[in-house]
């Protein structure tokens, strides 16, 4: 079980679920010692997820032959759980990215139909790029080996990033990072405002 400031973040989630796969995933956290719930509303059905304190609720939308599980944003703070979901992108070909922090870098998968369509890592003011082919690309902060519309989403990822180390040097009333933090962000905002610049012409 991760810690609950560190959860797992899916974006963008998109899961076909025929009905055999949806119950093999539910056996299959049943078997785990999870309990699980349904609950309805208008438009969504939520599948309820339990293990002691945690609770986690993954929407779907209903089709005439599968559920969708699909979500702007999800965050999930359990290992197993994340594991679980992170298999049905792969085995279900489905969509989204998934982030992954730590006490070290920040790790992004984009999947797409099923397949990893890239890996990034990002540590301060390096960033190592895998795409679909298993290629890498490794550049440092000038970004001059990327075009503005990929080097534009990849700062996006950087401020979120950064955003939240700001958070946790808040929290820890750190004055030096929070400095530090602070003048990163500051630089990378700048830095994607000269870059929409380029994208708007």
């Amino acid at each position: 079980m991760r810690d609950s400031f560190t959860p797992i973040e899916f974006q963008e989630l998109s899961i076909n679920l025929s009905k055999t796969a949806l119950h093999q995933f539910i056996k299959r956290m049943m078997g785990q010692h999870y309990a699980l719930f349904w609950r309805y509303d208008a438009k969504t059905i939520y599948l309820t997820v339990e293990l002691g304190e945690l609770t986690h609720e993954l929407p779907f939308i209903r089709n005439e032959e599968f559920l969708t599980m699909q979500a702007k944003v999800l965050y999930v703070y359990d290992d197993v759980l994340s594991d679980a979901l992170e298999n049905l992108l792969q085995s279900e070909k489905g969509n989204g990215i998934v982030k992954r922090t730590s006490k070290g870098p920040l790790y992004i998968t984009s999947y797409n139909g099923g397949d990893v369509e890239s890996m990034i890592e990002i540590d301060g003011s390096e960033k190592i790029m895998m795409n679909k082919n298993g290629s890498m690309v490794q550049y440092k902060d000038d970004g001059k080996a990327l075009g503005p519309r990929t080097l534009y989403n990849m700062l996006n990822l950087e401020i979120d990033y950064v955003l939240m180390e700001l958070f946790e040097a808040i929290e820890a009333k750190d004055a030096p990072r929070i400095s530090t933090h602070k003048q990163r962000l500051k630089k990378l905002v700048n830095r994607r405002t000269q870059i929409e610049q380029l994208l708007n012409k």
